[in-house]
Formats: structure tokens, C-alpha cells, sequence
């Protein structure tokens, strides 16, 4: 199959879980979007720790980050040029890639707020020929805005339909949703997704994740340790709000056990880390008026079949997946970075007040031009 030089644009996104990289090239030439293909690659194993212990600790390690920095990017690099092979095209075929980046810490209310993430566009830019575009929350962040979620204004593109209010939920380290409709479009974090139970689970040595959500189902959700964990001051918060792994992390999960009972199974504690992220969710769309009936979930929480279900029995809706839309509910988020670098090459601002709370439109990303 032949396409347009300049029209293909690349997508990376590794999530808050850190465990692969996934891939997407998109066209765009015809004021259309087609997939050209998709592709997920391996997180190797020694970089995915060095990430969670850095998403986890207190305090920056600048030498380790800056390692990191460039060790991702040099894996995003090698990803890409693979990926490229594997379509059968040529480096110049490619316009542009979006790379969101490794998040590391998110801190859009410290005092001076900022978001990192690491997987240098830069070198990425320089070792591939290609224009790259990263740091996509940063203006935002510098508008007064959280700098995240971003993902809901690719949504209302692709899944606006007129005269349907429509609800995407991506569950993935954290939980976001995206609520889109002819008169507006809302998006916020409402809590943690699969990273407490990820990381409960890398504890326990119970692997990466809890394939299908199997150990939570074999234990009981701790009423007192639920409860404990639903009193954080997040979930008091109203939108627009965003958070993440290194807010939700171990730490603050001990903390939660100690005030509760220390002595609890480590499989009811797996349990009420799942009910937490299925009542989060339910919560905050309760504070969203004429929900629609039809909620479609997208990333790496739609393989936990338990969460599903939980969040089923709370919000009491049809629970689909983006396959019904028509778009790969794992791949998502990439084909999302992919149309966002083609945006910001292009020059566009938006308007991100509803979603992030930003004080005027801004870029979403910066351009890292070849440097060779």
C-alpha cells in the first residue's frame, strides 16, 4: 500500500504503568484518519524498575533522571525505527512523532507546578531525522491549566456524534474520562486505574498486573480500608483535576493499611484496590448530570475483567469498550499523540479551560527539531 509522503505521524505512549511502549502510525492525507499500523514493544525489564522506583521515591535523583532520560529515548528511538521497518516505509514517509513521555512526577499545585516525564525528544528527533514533538503539557501548566488529562480533546475528534453525549473512560495507571457532547466536553482524572494494584502486585510478586483481575476476585474488599482510602482529599476535589503514580504510589498505600489493619490479606488488599478504582470512578460520574447510557472504556484496564465488573454493578451502565467505535481500545492513547504531533505542527492552539483549567488556548507540545 503507497501513502503520501508528509501524511503518516507516529504515536508513542507508555502509560503510568511503565510496562510497554505501544506504537501508532496514522494517516492523515485526506482530512482522514487511517491506521496504518499499530505495534507494542517491551518496556526491558531493568529500565521499567529504575522507572517505578523513581516514579516512587520521595525525592529526585537528577543524575538517575537524566540517565533514564536518555536510555528511554535511546529504547523509543530503536522502537520506532523497528516499528517503521516493520510498515515497510521509508524515515521521510514519517512527518512527525508525538512522544508523550514516561511520567515521573506530576505536580500541576505545587508551588511551582510541573509535570516531568522522561524519554528525551530531543535524541529521539536527532538519532531518527524526524520531527518530534514532546513535552506536551508543559504550556498548559504555564496557562494555569494541570497539564493533563489532554487525551479528551482527541476524543471529542474522533467520538463526538451529534446529538450524543458520549463518556470515554481510559483506565490506565490513572483513571481519566472524558465526557463529550455538542454543547461541551469535560475531562479530569478521578483517581487511581491499575497502578496501586500493579504495584501491589509487583509487592506480592504476583507478576507485572493481575491477569483478568483473578487474585482480586479471590479475595474480600476490607470495608475500613476502603473506606480510609476514599476519604483522600482527591477525591474532594472538584474538576478540573488530574494526579498520578507518584501521588498514588506505595507509600501512600501503606499508609492506608497501618490506619486500617496491618494484618489484612495481601489478596482483600488487592480486592479493595480494584473496588477503589471502580468507586472513584462511580463517584465522579455521579457529579456529572445525564450521563449516557453507553460507556466506553479504552487502555490497559479493559483486560481486568473483575475491575469491569465491579464498575459495572456501580454505575449501572452498558459497559463497551472504543473496539465499538472502532478504534483499538489498547492503542488509543498512542493514535491520540500521533494526531496531537500533526496538530502542533500544524500550528493549532486549544482551549483547555473545561478540561484543565488553563487561562487562555495554548500549543500542546514543543518541537524538537533534527540536530545533526
Amino acid at each position: 500500500m503507497k501513502f503520501t509522503v508528509d501524511s503518516i505521524y507516529i504515536g508513542l505512549m507508555t502509560g503510568t504503568s511503565a510496562d510497554s511502549l505501544d506504537c501508532a502510525a496514522v494517516n492523515f492525507s485526506k482530512k482522514e484518519m487511517n491506521i496504518v499500523g499499530l505495534k507494542n514493544y517491551d518496556i526491558p525489564n531493568a529500565l521499567k524498575n529504575k522507572i517505578q522506583e523513581s516514579t516512587q521515591a520521595p525525592e529526585h535523583n537528577d543524575s538517575l533522571l537524566r540517565e533514564l532520560d536518555i536510555n528511554l529515548g535511546n529504547f523509543f528511538s530503536k522502537s520506532i525505527e523497528d516499528f517503521i521497518k516493520s510498515l515497510s516505509l521509508d524515515k521521510n514517509q514519517i512527518s512527525g512523532i508525538g512522544s508523550h513521555g514516561q511520567t515521573i512526577k506530576h505536580e500541576p499545585n505545587a508551588e511551582t507546578p510541573y509535570s516531568m516525564q522522561i524519554g528525551d525528544p530531543q535524541l529521539i528527533s536527532n538519532k531518527l531525522g524526524i520531527k518530534t514533538v514532546g513535552q506536551f503539557r508543559d504550556d498548559d501548566i504555564l496557562a494555569g491549566g494541570q497539564g493533563a488529562p489532554i487525551s479528551p480533546i482527541f476524543h471529542k475528534e474522533v467520538f463526538a456524534q451529534s446529538g450524543e453525549k458520549r463518556l470515554i473512560v481510559n483506565i490506565g495507571g490513572i483513571t481519566n474520562i472524558s465526557v463529550i457532547s455538542d454543547q461541551e466536553i469535560i475531562g479530569f482524572d478521578t483517581g487511581p486505574g491499575n497502578c496501586l494494584m500493579d504495584s501491589w502486585c509487583r509487592k506480592n510478586l504476583r507478576g507485572h498486573f493481575d491477569d483478568k483481575g483473578n487474585w482480586a476476585k479471590s479475595g474480600e474488599v476490607n470495608t475500613n480500608l476502603l473506606e480510609i482510602m476514599i476519604k483522600d482529599n482527591y477525591f474532594k476535589l472538584e474538576y478540573p483535576k488530574s494526579t498520578g503514580p507518584d501521588y498514588f504510589n506505595e507509600s501512600w498505600l501503606y499508609s492506608c493499611i497501618v490506619k486500617a489493619d496491618p494484618e489484612i490479606k495481601a489478596q482483600d488488599i488487592q480486592a479493595t484496590l480494584a473496588e477503589l478504582t471502580a468507586l472513584s470512578l462511580s463517584n465522579a460520574l455521579k457529579e456529572i448530570p445525564d450521563i449516557s447510557e453507553k460507556v466506553y472504556f479504552c487502555g490497559g484496564g479493559v483486560h481486568n475483567l473483575h475491575l469491569l465488573e465491579r464498575i459495572s454493578s456501580k454505575i449501572k451502565k452498558n459497559c463497551l469498550t472504543t473496539h465499538d467505535l472502532g478504534i483499538d481500545p489498547d492503542y488509543l492513547e498512542a493514535i491520540c499523540f500521533a494526531w496531537l504531533a500533526k496538530q502542533r505542527l500544524d500550528g493549532i492552539k486549544f482551549d483547555m479551560k473545561n478540561i484543565t483549567g488553563s487561562k487562555k488556548a495554548v500549543y500542546l507540545g514543543k518541537i524538537f527539531l533534527p540536530v545533526i
